[in-house]
């Protein structure tokens, strides 16, 4: 009964690991060779938990949970450490609390319980379900993480609090082990191992936290830099259109320097014009949107990049004036705006956009923009969310969209026909 319990709570744990390390890490590897990983791990626990050496099944449950992370899942060395005795942490204070309350209740020690076999087979199922239900309430509450995206920092020493709770436990079944005690102290021992355990739990809520600012604020601070590149990209480009209009300007005086030359015969010359002609400018075709020199170039853009797409798009500016926003702000929210709409219409079945800009009581700008899709928006509890698999690098193209109407003392509102598969948007500024 002994070896099959031994058995049986070395397949659960090797269970719950799964369960908790791949709700935190990507896998890097096939299914079946993840099976056989684990299987491995399982058996080789097993083997060093007949062999009966104290705290040898700590040992080894530490470290083969600590290869699993590192050669099966996308981690790095320091998140495979804090996992692993993490997860130690969480199966000894499981079986030593279950084990203390057991010996109180039963008035039993724990010679008592390992030599009846039943009682020890018992005590083992118990602690494996307790030790789920723990593992798979933190799983749930769990930020997935990649080694590119944790940096260390001090937060990080939180580690130490469960490699703590480790010796502290292995501390009292070493007592417990070669001492009587009274009833009292296995009381003071449960509670102990409960309130490590909450502990261990807060200290693992406190990381989770931390993860998750970090990421946002990692997100946001690629999401301005992207702002401040689009902005400096379109004043590029506006200067290459207004070498395009300079030149246009200018063509009859080219073109009669041109003609004198082949008059003279002189083709050498002319190659060499027109290479100069190329050279100094950059011959675009800029349609005019808007009298903002940025706004039109950003619209100007979008159109191009629909014509690549095929995607119907339409465009209607009013003469509004814009200094009140700043071109950070512009691009940002612009460029967000008609990304999401080219990113969802490029597969929809009817390809078109349509962007208006609008003043309204003279205090308030509304952009509109409305574009077929080819699903539904993905929704939680009303709000947008990004329909792209890595939630921590994409969806804040909507969140700055968010926050720029909120600078603004505006609001952001969205609306799908579901019949018709159409998409709104609709954003309001408020002119300062």
């Amino acid at each position: 009964m002994i070896i099959f319990s031994y058995a049986t709570v070395t397949v659960f744990e090797a269970i719950i690991s799964y369960i908790f390390i791949s709700s935190k890490f990507a896998q890097k590897m096939s299914n079946m060779g993840l099976l056989l990983c684990f299987s491995l791990s399982a058996a080789l626990q097993f083997i060093i938990n007949t062999i009966g050496v104290e705290y040898s099944n700590i040992l080894a449950f530490l470290a083969c949970n600590l290869l699993l992370c590192i050669f099966c899942f996308n981690t790095n060395v320091f998140q495979a450490i804090f996992t692993s005795i993490l997860l130690t942490s969480i199966t000894l204070i499981t079986k030593m609390t279950l084990l203390f309350l057991v010996m109180v209740t039963f008035n039993i020690d724990i010679k008592g319980i390992t030599e009846n076999g039943m009682i020890f087979f018992l005590l083992s199922g118990s602690s494996q379900l307790f030790f789920f239900f723990i593992a798979y309430f933190v799983s749930k509450i769990s930020v997935k993480e990649n080694k590119e995206n944790l940096k260390l920092n001090k937060t990080n020493m939180l580690f130490f609090l469960p490699m703590a709770s480790i010796l502290i436990i292995c501390g009292m079944s070493y007592i417990s082990l070669n001492y009587k005690l009274d009833e009292f102290t296995y009381v003071l021992f449960a509670v102990g191992a409960l309130l490590l355990m909450y502990s261990n739990i807060v200290v693992f809520l406190v990381h989770e936290d931390v993860l998750k600012t970090q990421y946002e604020n990692t997100a946001l601070k690629l999401q301005k830099q992207k702002s401040e590149i689009d902005t400096e990209y379109y004043s590029i480009l506006q200067n290459q259109y207004e070498n395009s209009n300079i030149l246009i300007h200018d063509i009859k005086r080219h073109l009669l320097s041109i003609k004198e030359l082949s008059n003279e015969k002189d083709f050498e010359s002319i190659n060499k014009y027109i290479d100069s002609l190329y050279e100094d400018y950059q011959i675009k075709y800029l349609k005019k949107y808007s009298d903002n020199k940025l706004i039109n170039a950003i619209i100007n853009r979008y159109v191009s990049a629909c014509k690549d797409k095929e995607i119907d798009f339409y465009c209607d500016i009013r003469d509004i004036d814009f200094s009140c926003i700043s071109n950070n702000d512009i691009t940002s929210l612009l460029d967000n705006i008609l990304e999401n709409a080219l990113e969802a219409t490029q597969n929809a079945d009817n390809k078109k956009i349509e962007l208006t800009v609008k003043q309204t009581n003279t205090n308030y700008i509304v952009i509109n923009i409305w574009n077929y899709c080819a699903s539904a928006p993905n929704l939680k509890d009303g709000k947008l969310q990004t329909t792209k698999s890595n939630k921590f690098i994409h969806g804040y193209g909507i969140k700055s969209i968010e926050r720029i109407a909120k600078q603004y003392n505006g609001n952001v509102s969205h609306n799908f026909d579901p019949e018709n598969m159409k998409f709104t948007l609709a954003v309001v500024l408020k002119i300062k």
